[in-house]
């Protein structure tokens, strides 16, 4: 259905801003509920928090310092439900917590509040913790620093690509009846003075008026400002921290085992990640007081991550010439005065702007996490209309992935990266094993198959958000040329068109995932 149509069609039930998690969770889970309901992205789907996050769904230990054992609750219990449905998108990670000289808490402390996270996760889909003496830490991971005294390791969980998981919510909520639209920006909400009528979106140049009766703002750091542009009564509802990482390009693979430690400068959080040869370093957390769309990470968030990365694992041999690009993101979280930032809460709150002088039927949503999407969804898809639950699934949404892939000759390495399209992986490999890329290990069947059925608008949603290349070493750099050609062909690009995606897609990523060289360039 056009644009075109859905002016002049009956009004919506609800119109949904902004296709990160929490904006796909909401629309899949409102049209389960039979609502009739839009979602517009202004970008890509994933293309904000969801994409630039340290790719953990973790239960939130370090919430438990603060106390806020709901939210540990709630998170534990959607990590298993994760675990169970979406295997090939989330894994079981295991973590090692060194005792180091700058660890802010005595041992018996971490004991204690591992035995409560185990606790409350009633072991559900993971191992519980383990207490390691010296040697055995130091056999598990001689990487780690001389001083480190033991320590712990417990797991959490890891997600191989958080955009493919909204993504994934964005096209059920399509089977399910709903409109998605993404590079279709909403700018601005109508009302009668009393209620939502509306919004007007833009897309390829050209404005159009969508009549609905409520509206959902689920915008994540762009919250604040659509509800601006909107013409909403003004109130700030966000409190933005930047979070920046950084990625290595190892001589030797760290293993599946990340770490889980406090940076030694200021105490902060810290984490190592492998994502397959490459590892994953972060996170700074600042407060964040500019446009969102400027968000870009800094040389000096790149010289703080790379010293503390030295400090936590002197073993790997971390260099700047190691680093193969960095990236930041915005944690939208509720707006506190004070404080410092890792203190506040990660929870999600609703907030229906009638309270505020706004129109009935208008909602934005602020805070929450990665791994608590689903109870946010339900929370706010309950004030949409009369209460009709879906019936919860705990089955696996695809069935024998793994075995298809296994009885395919691709490399270990391709199996791993084309494991992130689970119920697609048969349609993605009948469409084509030529290698592409043998630093993400892509293959051409995987570009034609989100070509044709994802949504995909420009070169970079490929790249970038639909096949993960550009999470390789390379970026995608080595094979762009290749992929806009395939793209090309399922798409109608000509000539003129693929070399504009060629030069938008560099751009794009020269500003998203820009290499050590880029940053340094850009402070002389």
């Amino acid at each position: 259905m056009t644009l075109d149509e859905l002016t002049n069609g009956e009004p919506f039930d609800a119109v949904i801003i902004g296709g990160g998690i929490n904006g796909c969770g909401i629309a899949e889970e409102a049209a389960a509920r039979g609502l009739r309901v839009a979602l517009f992205e202004a970008t890509d789907f994933g293309f904000g928090t969801t994409w630039r996050s340290t790719k953990l769904i973790h239960g939130g230990l370090r919430y438990l310092e603060h106390g806020d054992v709901r939210l540990v609750r709630e998170s534990l219990r959607e990590r298993s439900w994760l675990l169970q449905t979406r295997p090939y998108l989330v894994t079981p990670q295991r973590l090692f917590l060194p005792m180091l000289p700058w660890t802010r808490r005595p041992g018996w402390q971490l004991r204690i509040g591992l035995a409560a996270y185990d606790l409350l996760a009633l072991y559900r889909g993971v191992p519980k913790h383990r207490a390691l003496r010296r040697e055995k830490l130091r056999e598990l991971a001689p990487y780690l620093p001389g001083s480190a005294g033991g320590g712990f390791s417990f797991y959490d969980a890891r997600i191989h690509a958080p955009e493919r998981l909204a993504l994934e919510l964005a096209l059920e909520a399509r089977r399910l009846g709903a409109v998605i639209a993404n590079h279709t920006r909403v700018v601005s909400v109508t009302s009668d003075g009393k209620r939502v009528t509306g919004v007007v979106v833009e897309a390829a140049g050209e404005a159009h008026a969508i009549p609905t009766r409520a509206v959902i703002n689920a915008a994540g750091p762009w919250v604040d400002a659509v509800n601006e542009h909107g013409g909403l009564p003004g109130v700030e509802l966000l409190g933005l921290t930047r979070g920046t990482h950084i990625v290595f390009e190892l001589e030797r693979p760290l293993g599946r085992d990340a770490v889980f430690s406090n940076t030694k400068r200021d105490g902060r959080v810290f984490f190592a990640v492998p994502q397959g040869p490459l590892l994953l370093v972060g996170t700074t957390d600042d407060r964040f007081d500019g446009d969102p769309s400027s968000i870009r990470p800094s040389s000096c968030d790149v010289d703080y991550l790379l010293e503390e990365a030295q400090e936590l694992l002197p073993g790997m041999g971390l260099t700047r010439d190691r680093i193969r690009y960095a990236y930041a993101g915005l944690r939208p979280l509720q707006r506190v005065k004070g404080g410092p930032e890792a203190a506040i809460s990660r929870r999600h709150a609703v907030v229906p702007h009638a309270k505020h002088g706004g129109p009935e039927g208008m909602y934005s949503v602020v805070g929450g996490k990665l791994s608590t999407f689903r109870p946010l969804a339900e929370e706010a898809a309950a004030l949409l209309g009369p209460p009709r639950k879906r019936k919860t699934d705990n089955s696996p949404v695809a069935p024998g992935w793994n075995l298809v892939l296994k009885e395919t000759p691709l490399s270990l390495h391709q199996k791993h990266h084309l494991r992130i399209y689970g119920p697609a992986i048969a349609e993605v490999l009948a469409l084509g094993m030529e290698p592409l890329c043998e630093h993400a290990g892509a293959i051409a069947g995987e570009v034609r198959y989100v070509a044709t059925t994802e949504e995909v608008k420009s070169l970079a949603d490929i790249m970038m958000r639909r096949t993960g290349i550009s999470w390789s070493a390379c970026r995608g750099l080595c094979c762009a040329e290749t992929v806009a050609a395939i793209a090309g062909t399922v798409l109608g690009w000509d000539g003129s068109r693929q070399s504009a995606e060629l030069d938008a897609f560099r751009a794009e990523l020269d500003f998203h995932l820009p290499s050590v060289e880029s940053l340094d360039l850009g402070m002389a």
